[in-house]
């Protein structure tokens, strides 16, 4: 049985992480991360551990170690208009403090650890690249991402980046989501259905070939997977 960790969960897509992860028969256990409280019908859930906490730069070891036995963290915070805090500085510290921990605790041989981070479609890692519209979210997502893949190459091979990049994200029902999706297509837009099975997939140790996932293949696969456990 697997806990898994998880921040974004009173956003839409964090959300749709949180059910999926509850749902999952090989989870045991999710941890939100969260600045407040959740619904009582979702805290009431027995898998579900809540960690309130305001200041996602200051992740103290008090706070990380009862989590240590953790096999991922599925990241899906996120904001629309650049914070830099948001976009960079609080994943990038959680990556450091976790890694911290788990090296100074577990010399010899650490358990893999799994670190999925939602991104976004645009984002560039190039920050050297002109960008006409939204330059500042794009290039923030994208240096993140670099910062944490060689994250992720320094303390390989037991902790474990990838990184999704979706289109839009439209709600699972509705005839105007199903407009989009026909008009958008599988390159620009994603249920969150199928973008929160991939997720978990991921986190619970689905092989991919690449680091940095393009949205045709979270449809392809969150697509099959949703099947499966229709």
């Amino acid at each position: 049985m697997v806990k898994v960790l998880l921040t974004g969960a009173t956003g839409t897509i964090g959300g749709a992480v949180l059910e999926r992860c509850l749902a999952h028969p090989h989870i045991s256990t999710v941890v939100a991360f969260t600045r407040r409280k959740l619904p009582d019908a979702v805290a009431s859930d027995p898998k579900l551990r809540i960690e309130i906490m305001q200041d996602f730069s200051n992740w103290s070891e008090e706070l990380l170690d009862p989590h240590r036995d953790a096999a991922a963290m599925i990241w899906a915070m996120g904001d629309y208009v650049g914070s830099e805090d948001v976009t960079l500085q609080y994943p990038l510290a959680f990556q450091n403090a976790f890694i911290q921990m788990r090296t100074q605790a577990s010399p010899g041989e650490m358990p893999p650890f799994i670190y999925v981070h939602l991104s976004g479609k645009l984002s560039v890692q190039d920050q050297s690249q002109s960008l006409y519209f939204m330059q500042n979210p794009r290039k923030l997502k994208g240096l993140h991402e670099t910062q944490a893949i060689d994250l992720a190459e320094r303390h390989k091979p037991w902790f474990k980046v990838y990184v999704v990049r979706p289109g839009g994200v439209l709600r699972d029902q509705g005839w105007a989501a199903s407009l989009q999706e026909l008009t958008m297509g599988s390159s620009w837009s994603v249920r969150a259905r199928e973008l929160s099975a991939y997720m978990v997939y991921l986190a619970l140790g689905g092989e991919e070939s690449d680091t940095v996932i393009l949205n045709e293949r979270i449809v392809e696969k969150g697509r099959e997977l949703v099947g499966l456990h229709a």
